[in-house]
């Protein structure tokens, strides 16, 4: 019985909707040609795929060829050659299950698998739909219904596939906003535990910012009230690599880098968000010269980089509202920095020193324009190569400008007030600035005393420099960790420490057990940190939770 294509028969729908399946299916096999992802961590080889998807093309080709051809012997090819390309597609289809399977448990499943294995089922649906052949001619009579049914399905194909490549890494984003509220001061002093909050991971750093402090996770940012300990908002890509977290010095703004997802086709992204709120201001690829960014390089403005160990470069200033190039400081031809401590940054001022021959010139910028405001130069020997240097204070517009090699040894350390653009006199020689006025300096084989930095006065003497030192300052006491023998096994095993506490006005110790729970012991890095937030003082281990527990934040009131 003949078919003149106005009415389609079942065979020759049949027909349609194999060849259909097998066309679309093998495109989107294809599709790892096109979007390269890595594997990760524990991905399946790329290139494997991406070549197992080419088999499959290759004998879906073959196949449709021997579908048409009625010389004898062409029934025992087309049914040698489809059994093959059914083995290839079911393998394609397999090797792709198993590849998101091995992502997911990354966190991200990335593009290319999830739509292989779309892919795989259809180019193997379709070779067994039609695996009979259907009536002679079927395949060779193309009308145009069934040229319009696949040339529109590719085309939908097509488009649905541009879509969900522009979007794919979108999908991992998982963020949640806050409302402004009033920030707490900075407690003078705290003398209980106020709060514990489990976090969704382990504990990489902590800065004060917005409502409390802002805590980088292996995937992102949340933001922790220090009032409750409530988490906030958030901001966390699944299966990425929060790579480092800057704040400002106001506690306005936190700036934060990802490594892309692990198997995604994206680049590093550098995210500013507003701290209080969690609200993206910015979301884009890093900026020129910003391969190296720290927290001695932003204010309240703009977050200043410059490339890592780039001795020759310029500083370029992003602003911290939207992203963008705000000025850019170009070093004078002939000097040189070092890369590590050539800027130090203040609310709204910034510090750059450069190396220029027998000087060491430290320059002055207004941190919203990029003007400057005023440099400061100090002859030195040339001899030696050790650049200069910016210590700047965590509180107050202070800076220590270091000169290694000064020919006036009283030029080695100058103590600069910053607003005021005028070097102070400093009766002793202070090294380092440690907040509230105070600083520390002299010899480094005893506990340091705290000094006065504008005097050079002693206020505090070497057991309370010595837990400042190592643990943490408050307007009207320190905190510091008690070291006994055994300590760290201690915290290891049963994830307990005990603080010491020591008011600066009476010099009276208490103590303050804490529990963080047991940590994994493959690290002893930073086994307690503490972090001086609004509204508390934070206390967390940098050392993961042993099992994947115990990674918490603990909060002083």
């Amino acid at each position: 019985m003949s078919h003149d294509g106005s009415r389609p028969s079942g065979p020759e729908f049949r027909s349609t909707l194999a060849g259909t399946l097998v066309a679309l299916g093998a495109l989107l096999l294809l599709i790892g040609w096109f979007r390269h992802e890595t594997a990760g961590h524990s991905g399946l080889s790329p290139v494997a795929g991406r070549w197992l998807g080419g088999l499959v093309l290759l004998l879906c080709a073959v196949v449709a060829g021997a579908r048409h051809r009625a010389a004898p012997g062409s029934v025992t090819r087309r049914w040698v050659v489809t059994g093959l390309a059914l083995v290839a597609a079911v393998a394609a289809t397999a090797f792709h299950a198993v590849d998101v399977l091995r992502r997911y448990g990354d966190g991200y499943p990335g593009l290319v698998a999830p739509l292989g294995v779309i892919g795989g089922a259809a180019v193997t649906a379709g070779l067994l739909l039609g695996v009979t052949r259907p009536a002679e001619g079927r395949w060779r009579r193309w009308n145009l219904r069934r040229l319009t049914a696949v040339a529109g399905g590719s085309a939908l194909l097509a488009a649905g596939c541009v879509a969900v490549t522009l979007t794919s890494d979108g999908w991992a984003v998982r963020s949640a906003t806050a409302d402004a509220v009033e920030v707490l001061p900075v407690p003078g002093a705290v003398t209980r535990v106020g709060w514990t909050t489990p976090m969704p991971g382990p504990v990489r750093e902590v800065r004060r910012a917005g409502a409390g402090a802002v805590v980088l996770l292996e995937d992102g940012v949340l933001g922790v009230d220090g009032r409750s300990g409530a988490v906030r908002w958030s901001y966390r890509r699944l299966g990425a690599e929060a790579a480092w977290m800057v704040a400002a010095p106001g506690g306005g703004t936190v700036v934060l880098g990802m490594r892309p997802p692990k198997g995604s086709n994206g680049g590093r992204t550098m995210l500013i968000l507003d701290a209080m709120t969690g609200a993206v201001r910015f979301s884009g690829g890093y900026p020129a010269g910003l391969a190296n960014p720290s927290q001695r390089g932003i204010t309240d403005d703009v977050l200043v980089g410059r490339a890592l160990w780039d001795s020759n470069g310029d500083y370029p200033a992003i602003s911290l509202r939207d992203g963008r190039t705000a000025w850019t400081w170009h070093r004078p031809e002939g000097c040189r920095a070092d890369s590590l401590n050539d800027v130090g940054a203040l609310p709204h001022r910034v510090v750059i020193a450069v190396t220029c021959g027998a000087q060491a010139r430290f320059v002055v910028l207004d941190s919203a324009t990029g003007r400057q405001v005023g440099e400061h130069v100090v002859a030195i020997t040339t001899k030696r190569n050790l650049p200069a240097q910016v210590i700047t204070a965590p509180d107050q517009p202070l800076a220590l400008l270091h000169a290694t090699y000064a020919v006036r040894p009283d030029q080695v350390y100058q103590l600069l007030d910053v607003d005021g653009d005028r070097i102070l006199p400093m009766p002793f020689r202070l090294e380092r600035l440690i907040g509230y006025g105070l600083a520390t300096g002299g010899t480094t084989t005893r506990p340091p005393a705290l000094r006065d930095a504008r005097t050079g006065e002693v206020r505090y003497p070497e057991t309370i420099g010595s837990c400042a030192f190592s643990g943490l300052l408050l307007a009207d006491m320190v905190l510091c960790l008690r070291r006994d023998d055994g300590w760290i096994l201690t915290l290891f095993d049963t994830g307990r420490a005990t603080l010491r506490l020591t008011s600066l006005a009476t010099a009276q110790t208490a103590e303050l057990p804490v529990e963080l729970g047991p940590r994994d012991d493959h690290s002893a890095d930073h086994p307690l940190e503490l972090v001086a937030g609004n509204g508390a003082v934070i206390v967390y281990s940098g050392i993961a939770g042993r099992d994947g527990g115990g990674n918490v934040l603990v909060g002083l009131r």
